[in-house]
């Protein structure tokens, strides 16, 4: 009988022979197999609530482990959508800032653009009331002197003398001004046909434009004009360029300032231009380029020097 103290093994375990004791690290042979270490049965209960207990609390921490890990995992998973809605979120508002900065540029463009002609077009009335003003004091100031009733009587010798030839006044002439020629109707007629034509000019000769034909009644002020670092870009339509061609054929005849009537007659020609080729070559695809007036006269391009060589 193999016996074991009480302190390394305080329980009756049934002990087989080449194996290890499953409590205790205690090899035993063959001349105790099948002995039995007397403890007593109380201890053998003690023993499988021992057991039990550990199998329990086994099961308790794999429980707690795997609730451990669904937790992380919500964790990242919640960490993971709160990134992706900040993120959407941050695109949102990107986005809706990044519209808003676009109307606000367009619609403060606009109005500014708008601004900016009503003015031109106020400059161009004051400028043809000035006009006027100076036409009508200039004509007053030329105007002949009623004959003063205090002049003495001719002198009977002088009523017996043959009568004096009548001297032609030059200044009598220049009180009825002729009035202006107006443009060829074929041209006029021709321009009313243009439904979209472009007008490529400086900055300063398109204000002149808004000046001279701002007032009149079918002349329309573009909303959107292209700036090209002072070169402006203008679309106008049929009515636009009549009216233009009417208030340059008036003023390139009647403004008192030579400057001005070579200006309105310029542009005038340039447009004219433009609307005899079309006379000349109409074009009836209705997806051909549209009206090109482009004011920006330049020299040809010198030619290269031709050198001869000596015989």
């Amino acid at each position: 009988m193999f016996w074991l103290q009480r302190e390394h093994f305080p329980w009756p375990v049934r002990l087989l022979a080449g194996q290890l004791s499953p409590l205790h690290p205690i090899q035993v042979t063959r001349a105790y197999e099948g002995g039995t270490v007397p403890f007593g049965s109380g201890d053998r209960a003690q023993l499988q609530q021992i057991l039990d207990q550990l199998s329990r609390l086994a099961t308790e921490v794999a429980a707690i482990k795997q609730q451990a890990a669904d937790q992380q995992h919500i964790l990242d998973q919640l960490r993971h959508d709160t990134t992706a809605a900040i993120n959407s979120g941050l695109a949102d508002i990107r986005s809706v800032a990044r519209d808003a900065m676009t109307r606000t540029t367009d619609l403060v463009g606009g109005r500014l653009t708008h601004v900016s002609n009503e003015i031109v077009a106020i400059r161009s009335a004051v400028t043809q009331i000035d006009g006027q003003l100076r036409a009508t004091a200039s004509h007053a100031a030329a105007a002949p002197e009623p004959a003063s009733a205090a002049d003495p009587e001719p002198s009977s010798h002088l009523l017996a003398g043959p009568d004096p030839e009548p001297v032609s006044d030059p200044e009598a002439g220049s009180e009825t001004e002729a009035e202006p020629s107006s443009p060829d109707p074929a041209v006029l007629r021709a321009a009313a046909g243009i439904a979209h034509a472009i007008v490529e000019a400086h900055r300063d000769t398109w204000a002149f434009l808004i000046q001279t034909a701002g007032n009149e009644q079918h002349f329309h002020i573009p909303g959107k004009v292209d700036d090209h670092e002072g070169f402006v870009s203008v679309r106008f339509s049929g009515p636009s360029l009549v009216a233009a061609l009417t208030s340059l054929n008036h003023i390139a005849q009647t403004a008192a300032n030579p400057v001005t009537q070579a200006i309105a007659s310029h542009i005038q020609q340039k447009i004219t231009s433009a609307v005899h080729e079309i006379i000349a070559h109409p074009s009836t695809d209705p997806e051909g380029k549209p009206v090109r007036i482009v004011i920006d006269d330049r020299a040809a391009p010198a030619e290269p020097a031709h050198t001869t060589t000596a015989a």
